[in-house]
């Protein structure tokens, strides 16, 4: 039995569709698009739903998309495994406890996905983007572990890092003797997810990287303190000294922290795909 198996049993499980997909490298080009489709075509309900969002203001066209291999062709595979994972996650979250915790969670979560993108989007590391992104949106996925596990305990948790200068893993290891990004890590091993995103969960947050993802791990730390910046962050503590090393490992500057702070949240909000994101997740 994995350690973590008593904070994931009360998670809802991920549909196996959806799990396929996200198993599939992002350099897996053997995969034809009629293959994706005969994948997705599986569950009718996500089929309606990605043809939804590719009809929507993000994938604005003249003539209605129709056709599940035309949005795949049109989107691109890297684009159609951020939406099922969107669409996924979305329903995912309707069956887990409702609060003003996960609420926040999934804003926190949403702002940290978008702003990975965007870094690499920035650094013309277009391969990477849609990675970043998927990476950002799970990164934080063991605190919704815990907090499921026992949501009265992680309020106590919460409650008691209030005005105390103390990173939120710090405080979880004293309740669980673990941390989020080890039972997130090991909740995406568990849906056969890639090593990237495994990594990212367990390793965000520390310069202490052994992932060969490193470059992508740092991405989303960086993006997880931003994220804060822009009023999207979740109860942390201090983090100035991690993003000072942050800022030289990722060859950011201060103004492009300034960037953040002052110009991206303008064109964060007016997204067309975070305002879909807000519908899906946001109650």
């Amino acid at each position: 039995m994995d350690k973590f198996d008593k904070y994931i049993k009360n998670l809802p499980i991920i549909p196996d569709v959806a799990s396929k997909i996200m198993s599939i490298a992002d350099d897996n080009f053997n995969i034809s698009f009629k293959e994706l489709e005969e994948i997705i075509m599986i569950d009718p309900m996500l089929t309606a739903r990605i043809l939804k969002v590719a009809n929507s203001a993000l994938y604005a066209r003249q003539s209605e998309i129709g056709n599940l291999q035309v949005a795949i062709s049109l989107l691109g595979f890297k684009n159609i495994k951020s939406l099922v994972l969107l669409i996924t996650a979305s329903q995912f979250s309707k069956e887990l406890k409702t609060s003003e915790y996960m609420t926040n969670f999934w804003r926190h979560s949403i702002a940290t996905a978008f702003i990975a993108k965007h870094i690499m989007h920035r650094k013309k590391d277009r391969a990477n983007e849609e990675t970043a992104f998927v990476a950002g949106l799970l990164h934080d996925i063991g605190q919704a572990a815990l907090f499921q596990s026992d949501p009265s305990l992680y309020a106590e948790l919460l409650e008691s890092i209030e005005g105390v200068d103390e990173n939120i893993e710090v405080t979880e290891r004293k309740f669980y003797e673990t941390d989020h990004r080890e039972v997130g890590a090991s909740l995406l091993s568990n849906w056969n997810f890639p090593d990237v995103y495994v990594d990212s969960a367990r390793e965000h947050n520390t310069l202490n990287i052994n992932s060969k993802h490193k470059k992508l791990v740092l991405t989303i730390t960086l993006a997880d303190i931003l994220s804060d910046y822009i009023g999207y962050g979740q109860r942390e503590g201090s983090r100035d000294d991690l993003l000072k090393n942050v800022l030289v490992l990722t060859n950011h500057s201060e103004d492009d922290l300034e960037y953040f702070k002052a110009e991206y949240l303008e064109i964060f909000e007016e997204d067309p795909l975070f305002k879909e994101c807000q519908r899906l997740f946001i109650k």
